[in-house]
């Protein structure tokens, strides 16, 4: 039996789709990956139907001989989801699954498309579900697996226990055996078979990879997150399963093995993105034995995130030692009103100015941190907002920001919230089809954007976020104002591009 799986995420890496299918190969079905990623990227419309016919065309013939296709997808990717199935239907296409943080939230909306949803991790449901229609089983009484009956009742089956020990699971598959991609960069080259060569040039178009001028390689040593954010699906998915248990990590040396494989298939990966939720939970020891395997097997520069109450000196001592080169910290809001909303209240701004304070200790190893910040809550008011950005104002540089406009994801205690106090209106426009770049064109944000690279003097931000200047240019008579200079950020900053690329060329300027 072979299984197709199908990733529309616009970066390549689909962590979880390539952990399904190395654990379906160890359990001896055939499995073709196929990796679609949006070409809208980060830059989202109202546009349902993605890809190409001709893409779709192809698709269709490449899962003909397939006995179930799996599509990964998160909320923002239903459209690519549905466009997809709907396109292997129409050709009387095999029976489809979705899976991922979406359908494991509204699994009963995602039938309207799919035969299969899975609810929860994916591993051994999706086996058993690719094994029992094999047999020509009943599957309508799988753990995790929701479907209609024939009657058109729903079959909502439980989730089965968590996988504890993740080293029982084999490490993500980057084999490249039967691995099909679409670049929508040359749309016109249609699906074809990806080769590690060109797995490389895609990863080098990543943010982090462009920023260090490496090939990057992301993976994670844990899944679950110990924080319980009100913006975050971690949160519903850890109720799901009950809190207890939900937190896990791999061993050190299943993660160092799994690098060494990679390194002998992608040669020139020049450092790794450990993309953990949070690795500083991991106890100093861990860490540490981590670190003294790293430097023996791996050797390359690496980044991680971390929360605040998490980071210390010693974990850092450590972990820059080993190569650490590169740390993102969510703060998320300055205000102590919002933070108490976000349920963040134990990350006050004292815990991470004291955070803070320990990172800029190790500037001459570090680059710059990256803060992640979110914009436009519902919720807030403008001395909130005021708030986070005299708290700005007081971080240690050097450092970036990164500012993401809130996207209420379902399942999440502020889309409840919201939802419930009138807020949210329009899930297509407030939710599905919104980007976390899609910000509130005024003054406090532009402030922010303004201080994204961390080179804004301190002073200047803080008189500019004043409540003698601020009020004033926040007032709605200003609006206008503020979304005409938005309007006329984007071109700005492709005119400066462009002269940056054209000063870089080496060439004869006389």
């Amino acid at each position: 039996m072979r299984v197709a799986l199908i990733s529309p995420y616009p970066d390549i890496t689909a962590y979880g789709l390539r952990s399904i299918a190395a654990y379906l190969k160890a359990r001896g079905l055939a499995v073709r990956l196929i990796l679609l990623p949006d070409p809208l990227g980060d830059a989202l419309l109202d546009a349902p139907a993605r890809y190409p016919d001709q893409v779709m065309a192809e698709l269709t013939r490449l899962c003909a001989d397939c006995s179930l296709v799996g599509v990964s997808l998160m909320t923002n990717y239903v459209d690519n989801a549905a466009q997809i199935t709907r396109a292997l239907k129409s050709a009387g296409g095999p029976p489809v699954v979705w899976g991922g943080v979406h359908p494991t939230i509204r699994p009963e909306e995602c039938l309207a498309a799919a035969d299969y949803v899975c609810v929860g991790d994916g591993e051994e449901a999706l086996a058993e579900l690719a094994e029992v229609l094999a047999g020509g089983g009943d599957a309508t009484a799988i753990p995790n697996i929701w479907t209609r009956r024939a009657d058109g009742s729903l079959a909502q089956n439980p989730v089965r226990p968590l996988t504890q020990d993740l080293d029982s699971l084999p490490p993500p598959d980057w084999s490249h055996d039967d691995h099909h991609i679409w670049d929508p960069e040359h749309p016109q080259d249609g699906i074809v078979p990806l080769t590690p060569a060109m797995t490389e040039a895609f990863l080098a178009r990543g943010t982090v990879s462009r920023l260090l001028g490496r090939v990057g390689y992301q993976t994670m040593t844990g899944r679950g997150c110990p924080h319980r954010c009100a913006y975050c699906v971690n949160d519903a998915v850890k109720a799901l399963y009950g809190a207890k248990g939900y937190l896990r990590w791999r061993s050190t040396q299943h993660v160092m093995a799994e690098l060494e494989t990679v390194r002998r298939v992608l040669p020139h990966i020049g450092y790794v993105w450990i993309s953990d939720d949070a690795f500083f939970a991991r106890p100093l020891e861990e860490i540490r034995e981590f670190c003294r395997q790293w430097k023996a097997r791996v050797g390359l520069p690496f980044t991680c995130l971390g929360s605040p109450a998490t980071i210390t000196r010693e974990k850092l001592d450590a972990l820059t030692d080993a190569g650490l080169c590169y740390l993102q910290m969510g703060v998320q809001t300055g205000s102590a009103r919002i933070q108490e909303l976000f349920n963040r209240k134990a990350m006050g701004n004292a815990v991470m100015l004291k955070a803070m304070a320990v990172i800029n200790a190790y500037k001459d190893k570090l680059l710059p941190p990256s803060y992640d910040f979110i914009l436009d809550t519902p919720y807030e008011t403008l001395a909130d907002r005021l708030e986070s950005v005299r708290f700005i104002a007081q971080i240690p540089k050097p450092f970036r920001l990164q500012p993401f406009s809130l996207v209420l994801y379902p399942g999440t205690k502020l889309h409840a919230m919201a939802a419930a106090d009138g807020f949210l209106t329009d899930e297509r426009r407030q939710v599905y089809t919104k980007s976390y770049t899609m910000r509130r064109p005024d003054y406090v944000n532009l402030l922010i954007l303004l201080a994204k690279g961390g080179r804004m003097p301190s002073k200047l931000l803080a008189f500019l976020a004043c409540d003698a200047v601020a009020v004033p240019l926040s007032q709605p008579a200003m609006a206008p104002f503020w979304r005409a200079v938005f309007a006329l950020m984007e071109p700005v900053k492709k005119l400066l591009r462009l002269a940056r690329s054209l000063r870089a060329r080496p060439g004869d300027h006389s």
